[in-house]
């Protein structure tokens, strides 16, 4: 790595995982940043936002289903319906406890303020399930997933991969704060 190239991968890293050298100084303090911390929640409001949308979706169209499918057999049962409210009710439960369970590790981490690091070489590694890849970036024995494949392709052609680096995390929540690359 030469001290030329160092500044433009160290920026593509920083628009990737969305740091700023305000951020990377505060996790350095062992501190996560004002901006962190909004990144952290936005993230976490915006999961659950989809999680809700995507239960609304799914059993509104269970419910029009079920619907037509009493009209068609013209089984208007009461009994039915209320199956089909329990199974509604208990699926929303499970939802509501997920969010529940990861805005308690959100809070958690952002109440504790832990940040811990690593260094070790980038490795960027793809994991083949049944229908998807799911790809990581790697640094030490840590992995952080890679969520849009934009971010894949740009990490891959900028040619980090084997580079030195420190990876500030957050803990508990297990978050990548910011990247350093090392001399």
């Amino acid at each position: 790595m030469t001290q030329d190239e160092r500044p433009d991968q160290q920026a593509i890293l920083a628009e990737v995982f969305e740091f700023s050298p305000a951020d990377i100084e505060a996790n350095r303090m062992g501190k996560i940043s004002a901006a962190q911390k909004a990144r952290i929640t936005g993230k976490h409001y915006a999961n659950s936002r989809f999680a809700w949308i995507a239960f609304a979706i799914i059993f509104g169209l269970g419910l029009l289903g079920f619907s037509a499918e009493m009209i068609r057999t013209e089984n208007m049962g009461v009994k039915s319906l209320l199956i089909y409210s329990g199974f509604t009710a208990f699926f929303a439960l499970i939802v509501w406890a997920f969010i529940l369970y990861y805005r308690h590790q959100m809070n958690r981490t952002l109440r504790e303020r832990k940040v811990q690091s690593v260094t070790g070489k980038i490795r960027i590694i793809g994991e083949r399930g049944e229908k998807l890849t799911h790809w990581y970036f790697c640094v030490g024995n840590l992995r952080f997933h890679i969520e849009r494949s934009d971010h894949r392709i740009l990490l891959q052609e900028s040619g980090v991969e084997g580079w030195a680096a420190r990876v500030y995390f957050s803990a508990p929540w297990h978050g990548l704060l910011s990247v350093v690359l090392q001399a």
